[in-house]
């Protein structure tokens, strides 16, 4: 799975999600789907789709992911999973 997204639009539904347990992360049809597993809480992102998938994460590798957009530089940041 590989994105390319507004990195302060991702962050600013991603972060308030940084506790919660397992991540489900879908990249299709222009948008970033994230689903955390035992709640309610989810959310997509426009996203230019490279490479379309899905992919679960823990909660560390989701908190690794959430550092690595932190610290990309400019304005779009890519994801690859």
């Amino acid at each position: 799975m590989k994105v390319t997204v507004n990195k302060a639009f991702f962050l600013g539904q991603a972060l308030p999600v940084a506790e919660f347990g397992k991540i489900a992360l879908s990249a299709f049809s222009g948008r970033l789907a994230v689903a955390s597993y035992g709640n309610t809480v989810n959310f997509r992102v426009p996203a230019d789709v490279i490479e379309s998938g899905q992919v679960d994460l823990t909660l560390e590798e989701w908190r690794q992911l959430l550092a690595k957009v932190q610290q990309a530089p400019g304005v779009m940041v890519n994801i690859e999973l």
